[in-house]
């Protein structure tokens, strides 16, 4: 990425100059440390960056700590771009910026706080002067100023005026657009898992029957915060429509708790935490897993005699391998698309033949109150939290989550494309070869509504 210029070298030798000859200028980071510490804690952050620390007296008052780093484009030496850091804080420092390079330096601050900032800006004029006789602080503005101008970047979390200087707490606004995902493990690791457990389960979940259209229903339950609330529609679906229903992740033990049997489950990832959803396999319940999955999923299916099916994933050139004329599965599917496992759900019933989906429990986000991650109990780790904004509204989701969301309205479009493709009629009371029904209120759900504002614009 390129590094947008903060600062001119003119600007940068009359603080250098400063610095120098004024052993005053530059000292004020100590004065924050409580709030730091606070912030720190808060934000759950193990590394820092005091961004324009001066004579670094913020770094110094703690005994100089290797998980804060400093950075000021006119100091020798702290003058390097500065990588990210859970807490960034810059105090008393956007106001002594150039104007014209205001946005660069909201736009570094953006890229290298990953959880929060905290600015201390001052609105009223400096008692010093630089060299060349202008006053040291170069963008005098007020709160309200300031909040326009911090909200093009960030979320803010807090903003106080104290009279004479403003104090801000905020947090990234992250672009959807440049979220993306990298894979849990290795292709190798992948390859290494479906070799092995092709050879121990013998039934596909896909053949080339499965393949024609229908017009039956799949309802395809995530394990999203919602799940709490709408959980009960699943149960009119099925007697209203007959629908199919499709458990991932977590939704496998919480629809059977509540007498909801499961017809089909999906798993998709290789990891051995994963294994945890299956470990009580119901008898009444089809278990098409990946054969990508770790063993430790695939053995515990087996033993407890479960109806165990695999089909393959396509994840990279690698996969090729296990549906060639020499491989394990010569007459097996390879079926691609979407990130995670709700999303590659979809791609499995689409592949079966239904056009009419009913999402639930795939929020992409957590609950707005309390920031709960899932419906229920989960093996995974909590994902770091960010706030983004979609249209006028926030929500609390993560990188993952994220790019969940686009996969999933991606992968519908080419869905939709496929079937427009293939000439296939349009499903009874539509526009549209292809339907999906989101229930709950979420990212997904968000992202799904400014979409179809898109369209209609288009239209």
């Amino acid at each position: 990425m390129m590094h947008l210029p903060t600062i001119t070298e003119d600007y940068a030798r009359l603080n250098r100059e400063l610095h120098e000859s004024n052993p005053d200028y530059g000292i004020g980071g100590h004065r924050h440390v409580g709030r730091m510490m606070a912030l720190r804690d808060e934000y759950d952050a193990t590394t820092m960056l005091d961004f324009g620390c001066g004579k670094g007296t913020l770094k110094q008052s703690l005994g100089s700590p290797e998980w804060i780093a400093e950075y000021d484009p006119a100091i020798p030496g702290k003058d390097q771009r500065p990588s990210r850091a859970d807490l960034v804080i810059a105090t008393d420092v956007l106001e002594h910026v150039e104007p014209h390079l205001l946005d660069n330096v909201l736009f570094e601050i953006a890229r290298c706080a990953t959880r929060v900032a905290y600015l201390i800006i001052a609105t009223r004029p400096a008692l010093k002067t630089l060299a060349d006789g202008t006053n040291a602080h170069k963008i005098i503005e007020n709160a309200a100023w300031w909040r326009n101008k911090l909200s093009e970047r960030f979320l803010i979390m807090h903003l106080e005026d104290r009279g004479g200087e403003i104090e801000v707490i905020a947090c990234t606004i992250r672009e959807i657009r440049e979220i993306t995902a990298k894979s849990a493990v290795s292709d190798t690791l992948r390859y290494e898992n479906a070799i092995r457990n092709s050879a121990i389960v013998k039934a596909r979940a896909m053949t080339a029957q499965h393949a024609e259209r229908h017009d039956r229903r799949v309802c395809v339950v995530g394990f999203g915060p919602s799940l709490k609330d709408t959980w009960r529609n699943i149960l009119l679906e099925r007697k209203a429509f007959g629908a199919t229903v499709v458990s991932v992740s977590g939704a496998h033990d919480f629809l059977i708790e509540r007498g909801i049997i499961p017809d089909i489950h999906i798993e998709v990832d290789p990891r051995e935490h994963k294994a945890y959803f299956t470990r009580n396999p119901h008898p009444d319940v089809h278990y098409w897993v990946a054969s990508c999955c770790h063993p430790k999923l695939i053995d515990n299916l087996v033993e407890k005699q479960a109806k165990v099916a695999l089909w393959h994933l396509y994840n990279s050139e690698v996969d090729l391998k296990l549906v060639d004329e020499d491989g394990p599965d010569p007459d097996g599917w390879l079926i691609a698309g979407g990130s995670g496992v709700g999303v590659r759900a979809l791609n499995v019933m689409f592949t079966r033949g239904y056009r009419s989906f009913s999402l639930y429990g795939m929020d992409c986000s957590f609950a707005p109150a309390d920031g709960e991650q899932h419906a229920g109990e989960h093996s995974g780790k909590q994902q770091r939290e960010w706030q983004i904004r979609v249209g006028d509204r926030w929500f609390r989701s993560s990188g993952t989550g994220v790019y969940m969301a686009k996969s999933t309205i991606q992968n519908f479009n080419v869905m939709r494309a496929e079937c427009e493709k293939a000439g296939e009629p349009f499903i009874t009371g539509t526009a549209d070869r292809i339907e999906m029904f989101l229930h709950g209120d979420g990212l997904l759900q968000q992202m799904a509504i400014e979409a179809s504002k898109g369209e209609a614009q288009a239209a």
